[in-house]
């Protein structure tokens, strides 16, 4: 309500993350847990019903946090990551007009590589993903070049709008978290394919 009453976009984080989900639903059978993750995708469409910026599924690369309900969606599958072609499928039956988003964290500096290959898949096999989110957290001890040079790097690879996510300089020292606003900020604004931050 708040951002519609100030006209500013409203990013709905996130419809499915293996880190954060009821327990419950590890009790529940393949089919029960399709039932349910169907039953939560509607009561978010009911009650966000014109959302304009979803982060679909967030930090899903091997070794973080994947989803235990994953086979619920179909699994690995042919592609690796069904699962979350489906997520995604899902997502733009109920938001046909957002912009859907893989998000995941720590891309500019480790796993960056598995990375750019997930969302590539979901790129060429047809998922409806527009953009993708690189959470920017631990920036604070990353020099000005490594940094540019992954961004650039990551959409090089990826040729689609990306978003800076969870942007944070993670220090006591102003005068730090200045110097990398100042370096880092203006490179995302400059960037014609950051679509946000």
């Amino acid at each position: 309500n708040y951002a519609e009453k100030h006209n500013f976009p409203f990013k709905y984080h996130t419809l499915i993350w293996g880190g954060q989900y009821p327990s419950w639903m590890n009790n529940l059978s393949i089919p029960e847990q399709y039932s349910a993750l169907v039953e939560y995708f509607d009561a978010v469409k009911e009650h966000y019903p014109d959302l304009e910026i979803i982060d679909v599924v967030n930090e899903a690369i091997p070794g973080h946090n994947p989803a235990p309900y994953k086979a619920a969606l179909g699994g690995d599958g042919r592609t690796g990551y069904d699962w979350i072609v489906k997520a995604f499928e899902m997502a733009s039956e109920r938001w046909p007009n957002a912009i859907l988003i893989y998000n995941d964290f720590n891309t500019f500096r480790w796993q960056k590589t598995e990375f750019i290959n997930l969302v590539r898949v979901l790129r060429d096999y047809g998922a409806p993903i527009d953009a993708y989110g690189c959470q920017s957290h631990d920036l604070t001890d990353m020099g000005s070049e490594e940094f540019y040079n992954a961004m650039d790097e990551i959409q090089g690879a990826l040729k689609m709008p990306m978003y800076s996510t969870e942007y944070d300089i993670g220090s006591s020292d102003d005068n730090l978290q200045l110097q990398r606003y100042k370096e880092q900020i203006p490179y995302f604004w400059k960037a014609d394919y950051c679509a946000g931050l």
